[in-house]
């Protein structure tokens, strides 16, 4: 399938062309690519919240099914106006659940992202890991069988995003929902993932599926492996060649003619500085 959006000076932007992938139920995709490769597109596309312009999306699960897709993004996408408790209940009470019902389940889920104590408490009195995890509960109450994920731990300091990491390997392994996580990062893509797919450069197509070898439940300690680091490697070639070929790679843009002084004697230089 493909996307195109109208620019604003009318010209056609093509933001993916000739996506094909298959997800599994079940299954945690881990997508990689340059920044504006389509990723966050595909996402939606996905999720329904955008229709391709090219090609169509085929969804086998049950027809009687009609819960919507849950999104967790970068920014939250909490509701500051709202409690803790009335932010992880908004989902359920959006779909017609009465409030006491909706609220004991939030209650539930808030319990097991720790964040319980702080149900009454507005979102900018949590930290940042605690509004992801807030953003996390209101996801997964709606039981939802897909969870896409937009570089959900992207705003995070590292030490948080590593147990944020730990944390939603956990919750995956006793939910085991459908997840599709956009990432920039290698690292977080191969220890989530059952597959990690690289996209090219605008327009976006999927061009490398790898398998993600290490059994579940997956130790984070795999991180510090030398297969782990095998694969890593593997992977930044393929995402490597699509930073340094696309149309929005980084170009020289200085030419220097003529000769310099330079420590050590006299360089001539003429053509593209490096």
């Amino acid at each position: 399938m493909g996307k195109f959006f109208v620019s604003p000076q009318g010209t056609d932007v093509h933001a993916l062309e000739e996506v094909s992938l298959t997800l599994h139920e079940g299954e945690f995709v881990c997508v990689v690519g340059p920044s504006g490769c389509g990723k966050s597109t595909l996402l939606r596309i996905i999720g329904g919240l955008e229709t391709p312009s090219s090609g169509r999306l085929v969804r086998r699960e049950d027809p009687g099914a009609t819960l919507p897709n849950a999104f967790v993004f970068q920014d939250f996408g909490v509701l500051p106006w709202l409690t803790v408790l009335a932010n992880a209940a908004f989902g359920l009470r959006m779909r017609g659940v009465r409030r006491r019902q909706a609220e004991t389940a939030a209650f539930h889920w808030l319990e097991r992202m720790g964040l319980a104590d702080f149900a009454d408490a507005y979102p900018d009195q949590l930290s940042g890991g605690m509004r992801q995890r807030l953003a996390l509960a209101r996801a997964f109450i709606t039981g939802s069988p897909v969870l896409l994920m937009d570089e959900p731990l992207g705003s995070l300091d590292p030490q948080t995003r590593r147990l944020m990491q730990e944390h939603l390997l956990e919750l995956w392994e006793e939910e085991r929902k459908t997840v599709v996580l956009v990432t920039h990062s290698i690292d977080e893509a191969i220890l989530l993932g059952d597959r990690v797919l690289v996209m090219s450069a605008r327009p976006g197509r999927v061009t490398d599926a790898f398998e993600v070898p290490f059994v579940r439940p997956r130790d984070p300690g795999i991180l510090d492996g030398a297969e782990f680091g095998r694969l890593r490697a593997r992977v930044w070639d393929r995402l490597r060649e699509q930073l340094t070929e696309g149309p929005d790679a980084p170009r020289p843009s200085l030419r220097a003619t003529g000769t310099s002084t330079m420590p050590g004697g006299t360089a001539h230089a003429a053509g593209s500085a490096p």
